[in-house]
């Protein structure tokens, strides 16, 4: 995979954003690493931002979140106007080890891969095939 000119996560703990947008700095200099807690507020900042300036991304999506889980970020995702769609590559990174979780993620279209947290830096340059 082509390394992305964004990362953006999406997940209700900070800890858990912290840590995944340092594994992505030590690992790719360089990217611009955005992260949202409140999935509405990811969801804006994407309507916002790729209706004007649309940028290859990765978006790392977490399911289990108390206002809306990831299923329904992805649910508001395919309603979004269809340019934004090919600018994005989204994983749902979770700490769920639920195989319907999984089955679920695998059977979305939107979805390109489940990772379990945390998110390695090894993790990271499997994905993008770096030394």
């Amino acid at each position: 995979m082509k390394i992305p000119q964004r990362f953006l996560l999406i997940d209700d703990d900070p800890s858990n954003n912290l840590l995944t947008k340092i594994s992505i700095k030590k690992t790719i200099e360089g990217v611009d690493v955005v992260d949202y807690t409140m999935p509405e507020n990811g969801i804006q900042f994407i309507v916002d931002e790729y209706a004007e300036n649309p940028v290859q991304t990765v978006l790392f999506l977490d399911i289990n979140m108390p206002t809306l889980s990831g299923w329904d970020v992805l649910d508001k995702f395919a309603e979004m106007p269809e340019l934004i769609e090919p600018n994005f590559t989204i994983y749902v990174l979770s700490s769920s080890v639920d195989p319907g979780d999984k089955e679920k993620a695998a059977n979305n279209k939107l979805v390109s891969g489940y990772l379990e947290k945390p998110l390695s830096r090894d993790k990271l340059k499997s994905m993008f095939q770096l030394v």
